[in-house]
């Protein structure tokens, strides 16, 4: 997506957080703070996009850091908190049927996309349960996707945050039992809390479809980017499930060929912009209702 003004600083704010809650003595963190004030200043022009300049922001962040995976600790957690939740919802989806039990694992997959630290209003991964039960869609177009889905024999699913992940089983679980074949996307090296191919193998997603890595830790899938294999996965299916901001802003910039659903919460003022919506809504549609889609290529 082009990047916006409040872009530019949201974008460093969550970088020098990252930063600043490091186990750093105040100094190292000073010192590393303006190395990466250097940086960012460099790399910050008109014409970037916001998957880009998190991007580069991140990696160097990562270098500055000396981790390639700053977020361990929060993502052990933030799957250890969705693990706990996941018995509860399955009891409760267990009594809905048809299209109900469908819905139901829609909304929970986006709530679950509230746990997020890379952007302001993400929450933390214990207060997600009472999101679940309250969560309301702005735009919601589950039913067009589930009459989609019942036409079709192949479906990519792209995941987002680690936590949120295992909570998409239970959507994902819903479309196997309609008899769709599943590629599933994930990061092939870590962004963020985003959920990795390593991961991804670890906590058994591979029962559920074929794992496909992006072979990077670019933010969305764009070719040039990621693996020929992760572009492909979207070449093959007959629609894309996308979860997170993130994903959605890569496809504005560059859109595939076949139907995307887009599944999120408006955690910014330029998301919800973009989308038609309040910051804080969660909205489930297809991208080509996206209001204001033209506009941001």
């Amino acid at each position: 997506m082009k990047i916006a003004p409040e872009c530019i600083q949201c974008i460093f704010d969550v970088r020098a957080k990252e930063i600043t809650s490091a186990s750093l003595s105040d100094h190292e963190k000073i010192l590393k703070l303006k190395s990466f004030l250097e940086y960012y200043s460099q790399i910050v022009t008109p014409d970037t996009s916001t998957t880009l300049l998190s991007w580069q922001a991140f990696r160097k962040v990562k270098e500055l850091m000396g981790s390639e995976d700053p977020y361990t600790s929060f993502k052990t957690r933030s799957h250890q908190v969705a693990v706990e939740l996941l018995s509860v919802i399955e009891r409760e989806i267990k009594e809905k049927i048809g299209f109900e039990r469908f819905h139901y694992a829609v909304k929970a997959s986006i709530a679950a996309n509230l746990v997020d630290p890379g952007t302001p209003s993400g929450i933390q991964p214990e207060a997600l349960g009472e999101k679940i039960r309250g969560l309301r869609l702005a735009i919601d177009e589950s039913e067009k996707l589930y009459m989609r889905l019942l036409q079709s024999s192949k479906v990519t699913f792209l995941l987002d945050n680690c936590g949120e992940a295992l909570l998409d089983t239970l959507l994902i679980r819903e479309i196997k039992r309609m008899g769709v074949e599943l590629k599933i996307v994930v990061k092939g090296k870590p962004y963020q809390n985003d959920i990795t191919y390593k991961e991804a193998l670890e906590y058994g997603f591979n029962s559920l479809g074929e794992v496909v890595s992006t072979g990077s830790d670019f933010p969305g899938v764009i070719p040039g980017y990621v693996s020929e294999e992760a572009v492909k996965a979207l070449e093959w299916a007959d629609v894309i499930i996308s979860k997170g901001m993130a994903n959605y802003e890569a496809f504005l910039l560059k859109p595939p060929s076949k139907p995307v659903f887009i599944m999120l919460v408006a955690k910014c003022e330029v998301i919800a912009r973009a989308v038609g919506v309040q910051k804080g809504e969660a909205v489930a549609f297809f991208l080509q209702g996206s209001p204001d889609l033209k506009k941001l290529f």
